[in-house]
């Protein structure tokens, strides 16, 4: 069994029938420390994996079911693999690897030492709210593993997985499933009640295009927020979160989060409780988002050449 998909330049056949394509980005970019949160879930995420220097992607594309494996052989060039509409690729890249943006210059001294460190950080997301959502719920009040894990159980309760490089891989439920889905039903994830009729009322909300899929917070937070946080179970933690990992808001600062909070102790004196990472959080306006991921990235780790977490 192989460890990963077979490669090929340019746009020669590989050994798996499938055509490589490459994709040019503009340097720096680093494809390992954009991945770093795929990477945190140690082969558990059940859409997405990093293995051996590659991005693994299954996901929904115009209502087709696609995947995409990804990896970076010099600055310049991903190298693309997958059962996808190569015609959006550079599409998909800039919503999910977030390769059109553009590390912001910090006057915190000790974010600016770790964008200078981490310069090919990219912002990557679900590339859709919907998931970064359902993400977030899933997520609320459990380590990253144990989130995982719950999600695979979930999207196993819509759809059958699919075998990309010797392993299954679960796409997303669409809103469609998950709105028209039971509360009990869902709870077969091992999610609360709670969570459960949470995620059905997001899914509902989604499939009657009351939220549009793709906004960031820039154009509709305030009344993206306004929806789902009337919604029972889904606080300012969970949207927050979900614009940060679902669409890469750069200014997205998930108030509440204690892994953040370790990421900051190691560096503001100042930093001794939630509410003052809040206050520090206002000096970074507009680019929280970019400060959270800096300080998890830094606490946390990537895989490149054996890297382990700090």
């Amino acid at each position: 069994m192989e460890s990963r998909p077979q490669f090929d330049n340019g746009e020669s056949e590989s050994k798996s029938g499938l055509r490589s394509r490459l994709l040019t980005v503009s340097p720096p970019f680093d494809l390992a420390r954009t991945a770093a949160p795929i990477w945190w879930g140690r082969g558990r995420w059940p859409n997405v994996d990093w293995r051996d220097g590659t991005f693994f992607w299954v996901g929904w594309e115009d209502g087709n079911l696609a995947w995409r494996c990804v990896r970076q052989d010099n600055e310049q060039d991903l190298e693309i693999q997958g059962a996808s509409n190569a015609s959006l690729d550079a599409q998909w890249a800039r919503s999910v690897l977030g390769i059109r943006a553009v590390m912001p210059r910090f006057e915190d001294s000790v974010l600016a030492r770790l964008a200078s460190t981490h310069a090919g950080l990219r912002p990557w997301s679900a590339g859709s709210l919907f998931v970064g959502v359902v993400t977030s719920i899933v997520g609320q009040s459990i380590s990253v593993a144990a989130a995982a894990i719950t999600e695979r159980r979930l999207f196993a309760l819509f759809n059958e997985p699919v075998d990309v490089g010797g392993r299954l891989y679960w796409p997303p439920a669409r809103p469609d499933q998950l709105g028209s889905a039971s509360a009990g039903f869902v709870r077969g994830s091992g999610v609360t009640t709670k969570r459960a009729e949470a995620l059905v009322a997001v899914g509902a909300l989604f499939a009657t295009a009351a939220v549009t899929d793709g906004v960031n917070e820039e154009s509709g937070e305030p009344s993206v927020s306004e929806l789902l946080l009337a919604i029972p179970g889904v606080g300012p933690w969970t949207v927050r979160s979900a614009l940060l990992w679902g669409v890469g808001s750069s200014d997205s600062h998930p108030t509440g989060d204690v892994a953040l909070l370790r990421a900051a102790k190691r560096h503001y004196a100042s930093v001794m409780g939630l509410k003052d990472l809040d206050r520090l959080s206002e000096e970074w306006k507009p680019n929280r988002g970019w400060a959270a991921r800096l300080l998890w990235l830094d606490l946390l780790g990537f895989d490149s050449k054996g890297r382990l977490p700090g």
